[in-house]
């Protein structure tokens, strides 16, 4: 009986470690399973982490260079056209498929932001045309039609583009000019063609509408009334063509540099071949006024106007453009030269006068579609000579404060809008010009 509670007793000593064996195995790996599922999640839960990180970062860099092109834009007046040219992948952890369903896009674009400063004054909004942005790209031609309006009150005028007037060659006789208000209307029509990435080419051809209204009392008469005359006169004016060429590429700090020579014809009417008529000067009892020698005085007034200046122009020109971040600061010198000419035994060899011009100002940009300029532009006009004689009251000086703005219509097209105010007594009162270049890229 002992012997078999003995057996008994080690049998059940043996069936219970069996079973705690058992239970071993199947406790244990169920204790360690929440400890696997939490290491997973936290994991998980850290490659989440870094993901959202990484497309926090990559969204910043999109819309940093976003600006950048919003920069850009607000000077070129047309969207760049690039398209991102780098991308940035996301690293993937591993996760189930459902979330893999509910995960975000794993490419985005980053971008590549410009080398160089060149884009960032691809087309600055002109206030004159003496002051353009860098030049046409290769095989690029730009059309560019333009409206100018300029309203003068003076008697000594200069107009832009052609030369200064020479006033005692179309009003003979002993008069007094004492107040001339002149209307200018200018359609033009260039056209800039991107001979290599730094050479251009342009043509230019102007329609000139003009009208004078005159109003004059001779010298030394001592008359109660003035002479009053109304003349106009249109058609085609000096048409122009220009080389540019830009000099450096505006690295390590250093302006762009853009040399360019213009060479302005002869094709408007010619103010020496304009007809005129002869007016007999008459005291206020009608008889005709003589001078000390017994001549009658005549004044002799043009029935139209000049378009041209009768004069072949050469005008050599150095541009700078210096882009800081919004803005972009510019300026020209220029030097005209007039090549004189024999007009005729009545008139003798005329010399015009040669130009010396300087202008500069910045352009401003407002947002990715619009930009403003401020300019101020001076020229000296030298003396006119008639057979080695200069000619009174033929030098000039021109100042003039331009205000520009520009919008971008789309990515090619541009309008331009410029408003001048005279700030001598020689200059212009009043211009505003209107211009819509355009950009078509040939090959």
């Amino acid at each position: 009986m002992v012997q078999t509670d003995d057996v008994w007793c080690r049998a059940n000593k043996l069936i219970c470690c069996v079973l705690g064996v058992l239970l071993c195995f199947q406790v244990v790996p169920a204790a360690a399973q929440p400890d696997e599922l939490a290491e997973l999640r936290r994991l998980l839960a850290e490659q989440k982490r870094m993901l959202e990180q990484q497309r926090q970062q990559m969204e910043q860099q999109s819309r940093q260079m976003q600006e950048l092109e919003q920069r850009l834009e607000r000077f070129t007046g047309k969207g760049t056209g690039k398209k991102p040219a780098a991308t940035v992948k996301k690293e993937q952890a591993p996760a189930t498929q459902k979330q893999r369903v509910a995960a975000p896009e794993t490419e985005k674009p980053v971008g590549k932001p410009p080398t160089e400063k060149k884009e960032a004054v691809e087309a600055i909004a002109s206030i004159s045309d003496d002051v353009r942005g860098v030049l046409t790209p290769r095989g690029s031609l730009v059309i560019d039609p333009s409206l100018k309006f300029a309203h003068t009150s003076n008697n000594r005028v200069f107009l832009e583009g052609f030369g200064p007037l020479v006033v005692p060659s179309l009003f003979l006789g002993l008069i007094d000019i004492r107040e001339v208000d002149r209307d200018l209307w200018i359609a033009s029509l260039a056209a800039r063609y991107g001979i290599t990435s730094r050479m251009q080419f342009e043509v230019k051809a102007p329609y000139v509408w003009r009208e004078d209204r005159i109003r004059s009392r001779p010298l030394l008469v001592n008359l109660f009334g003035d002479e009053v005359f109304n003349v106009d006169g249109s058609g085609l004016g000096d048409v122009e063509f220009a080389f540019d060429y830009q000099l450096n590429r505006g690295l390590n700090g250093w302006p762009f540099f853009i040399a360019g020579v213009r060479v302005a014809a002869p094709t408007g009417t010619d103010p020496f071949d304009v007809e005129s008529v002869d007016i007999v000067v008459k005291d206020n009892d009608g008889n005709p006024v003589e001078d000390e020698d017994g001549n009658p005085i005549i004044q002799r007034f043009p029935t139209e106007l000049a378009t041209g200046s009768g004069f072949w122009g050469i005008q050599p020109s150095l541009t700078f453009l210096y882009p800081t971040d919004p803005a972009v600061f510019f300026g020209t010198l220029s030097y005209n030269w007039n090549m004189e000419k024999n007009v005729g035994n009545d008139v003798g060899r005329i010399d015009p006068g040669n130009t010396i011009g300087l202008s500069g100002g910045m352009g401003f940009g407002i947002n990715e579609r619009s930009s403003f300029s401020l300019g101020f532009s001076y020229k000296h006009v030298g003396k006119t000579e008639q057979n080695g004689s200069n000619l009174k009251g033929s030098e000039l000086d021109i100042g003039e404060v331009s205000v520009g703005y520009a919008f971008r219509l789309n990515r090619r097209s541009n309008l331009n809008l410029s408003i001048g105010v005279g700030a001598t007594e020689d200059a212009q009162d009043f211009q505003m010009t209107v211009r819509l270049p355009t950009t078509f890229a040939l090959f």
